[in-house]
């Protein structure tokens, strides 16, 4: 084994990697809110997962996700989002060994420009599938390049079960192998018969440890819950809520999202002279044909994308690791203090998290006033927005002046807020039968502007039509608690 692979990264690597760490560590300890309302629903269906082994298999929470997550939900939210920020501390190791792998120089620098990126400190520790996803796909390249092949194939196997996309991930793993060096297709293409036969069972083998997460998937859920997972890969039909767009949208959500200055020198760092050609080198190249795969599914309208900038932080360490070479050539070119200035801008850009401070907002929400942002030069840490405060505020106000009624919401937050109180029976909110012509007298109904009216067509007149009484109103009439009569 060589010392490239055997050494160690060095002091200077770790206190980059803590440094980065401790900002999302700061960040997950004094957030108040959450990025998504998904983050909620992920945690509550792993929390559940002890109480009823089938959610283990929840097709919309991601089974590869749950089983990375559910045994800390069960301690709770923050012990979730600790382990989960773990795995981002591991995929900076694991990115950190690469690049020594390689041969790069500098790797004390790349923990600061992954964990600087803006977007890693809002997405690093919340439970939801980015950091899974990036940490499985990191460590599926770090094995196939050190040619532990049954590993590899188990974790490009497993991208599929964290985010659906990650299916294309594990083709071009396949396409790799078969057309690799010693592969059956490549021995197939210059004519050798013989050779290409010998080589087709290994082939086989590793093909075979590529779908084992996939068939223990599948054949899980469907004797747990009935449903066959693979299905969801051929439901492409355009989405009607989440809309199409532009071709280029998650080209501006690199820079703006990512952040210019790391962008800046992933940009130098793909200018730069690569050198000579290795096959091993075309897995990182997964990492562009990921982000072209989200551009086209949005472009098209498919598996109801949305075109999130979420979607693309697990390229995270690549867009790192390119950005290091940037780093590199300005120091050949300008001397050593280029390499102080650019990373206090990465950092201070980090810190800041510009587009978190424009885009955490509630004012698009009909009803409320404007709010007038001021940027920090510290992004503070996340508060709930007005309309996350009613939602608390009405969940609160049913749990001290309701007691033994059944009641109905359709934001996750209720569910989250009325974890623990035994005195309310919380409904279902995807259930047929709770529609406000179903429900019974004396049920209770946290309606909100929002998921009431545009995933459940619950309108105020719907409810007036069918003998709702408004008890309270929270955040500018934007949340209402509502009793049948």
């Amino acid at each position: 084994m060589s010392n490239q692979l055997k050494g160690s990264l060095g002091w200077g690597f770790w206190v980059s990697w803590l440094l980065a760490i401790a900002w999302s560590l700061y960040r997950c300890l004094t957030n108040e809110a959450w990025i998504l309302d998904d983050e909620l629903t992920h945690y509550l269906i792993s929390k559940d997962v002890w109480s009823d082994p089938k959610e283990l298999w929840h097709p919309w929470s991601r089974p590869g996700r749950n089983l990375l997550q559910f045994v800390p939900a069960y301690f709770g939210l923050t012990a979730a989002r600790l382990w989960t920020l773990f795995l981002a501390g591991f995929a900076l190791w694991l990115a950190g060994r690469e690049a020594k792998r390689i041969g790069m120089q500098g790797v004390a620098f790349l923990p600061l420009l992954i964990g600087f990126q803006w977007w890693f400190p809002e997405l690093s520790y919340p439970v939801l599938t980015q950091t899974p996803f990036m940490v499985s796909w990191i460590a599926a390249i770090y094995f196939s390049m050190r040619e532990r092949w049954v590993i590899a194939s188990l974790l490009w196997g497993y991208l599929p079960l964290v985010r659906h996309e990650g299916i294309v991930l594990s083709g071009l793993w396949g396409l790799w192998v078969i057309f690799g060096p010693g592969g059956f297709a490549r021995h197939l293409l210059k004519g050798k018969w013989r050779d290409s036969l010998e080589a087709f069972p290994k082939a086989l083998w590793y093909g075979f440890w590529t779908f084992v997460p996939l068939i223990v998937m599948n054949i899980a859920s469907g004797l747990m819950r009935g449903e066959w997972p693979y299905q969801l890969l051929f439901e492409s039909k355009p989405t009607e809520y989440y809309g199409s767009g532009s071709l280029w949208l998650y080209l501006k959500h690199l820079i703006i999202n990512c952040g210019f200055p790391v962008v800046i020198l992933m940009v130098i760092g793909l200018w730069k002279k690569w050198r000579q050609f290795e096959w091993k080198m075309l897995l990182w190249w997964t990492y562009p044909a990921y982000f072209l795969l989200h551009s086209v599914i949005y472009w098209k309208g498919l598996f109801a994308s949305g075109g999130y900038y979420h979607f693309i932080m697990p390229m995270a360490p690549a867009i790192g690791l390119v950005a290091l070479r940037g780093l590199l050539f300005l120091r050949e070119k300008y001397g050593q203090r280029v390499i102080g200035w650019s990373l206090v801008i990465v950092v201070l850009g980090g810190l800041m998290m510009p587009h978190q401070q424009y885009v955490v907002s509630d004012s698009h929400i009909d009803g409320m006033p404007e709010v007038h942002k001021t940027y920090q030069l510290i992004a503070p840490p996340m508060k709930l927005s007005r309309y996350g405060t009613g939602i608390k505020e009405a969940t609160f106000y049913v749990r001290e002046h309701f007691e033994n009624l059944p009641v109905l919401a359709h934001h996750i937050g209720v569910t989250y807020w009325l974890e623990g109180c035994q005195s309310l029976q919380k409904l279902e909110a995807w259930g047929e039968g709770n529609t406000p012509e179903a429900l019974g007298s004396g049920t209770v109904f946290i309606w909100d502007v929002h998921n009431s009216v545009d995933f459940h067509g619950v309108s105020e007149q719907r409810l007036a039509n069918n003998h709702w009484r408004l008890l309270e109103s929270f955040a500018f009439d934007s949340v209402k608690v509502y009793q049948k009569q």
